[in-house]
């Protein structure tokens, strides 16, 4: 048994599961309310969550994964090659790509178009134009890094099961 490497895969799926977590409970619970908003109130609406979740908690258990996913694997393969290292490069992978990369190269772009729109003197024309461009693009690659993050959270419980 290895303290290490077992607190270390403790803490990157704990991490892992509370990102994958958030961003399903977006996906199913607040993105279908932000849905029923009108045009206006729904992009003010993603303007503040956009602000709101950059704070200390979110950005390490967001960002926290991407160090400790393959530390966990590295400290796996001390003792070699096994199926648990092939679990928790995937997870990682997974993570840095899928949950991560997604989010970097898609989501806060679209993020950043939508913090520029100034919705106080928008029109409602053009705010109904905004959310064109902005929600089905952004649910698009939002529903990629779900499913991104919770695959990697069941490959780090398959790893923890069998290790």
């Amino acid at each position: 048994m290895n303290l290490l490497a077992d607190l270390t895969l403790v803490l990157a799926g704990t991490l892992t599961a509370l990102v994958a977590g958030l961003f399903f409970s977006f996906a199913f619970a607040t993105n279908r309310g932000l849905a029923r908003l009108g045009d206006t109130g729904y992009l003010r609406a993603m303007q503040s969550i956009n602000v709101a979740i950059v704070n200390p908690v979110f950005l390490t258990a967001f960002l926290g994964p991407l160090v400790l996913l393959p530390l966990a694997l590295i400290l796996r393969l001390q003792d070699g090659w096994s199926w648990v290292g092939g679990l928790l490069l995937a997870a990682s992978l997974l993570y840095i790509v899928g949950g991560f990369g997604i989010t970097v190269g898609a989501n806060i772009p679209l993020n950043n178009r939508l913090d520029a729109v100034d919705l106080v003197t928008a029109t409602d024309v053009e705010a109904t134009a905004v959310r064109g461009w902005f929600e089905g693009p952004w649910m698009r690659w939002h529903t990629l890094r779900t499913l991104a993050t919770t695959l990697a959270v069941s490959l780090v419980l398959i790893a923890a099961i069998i290790s």
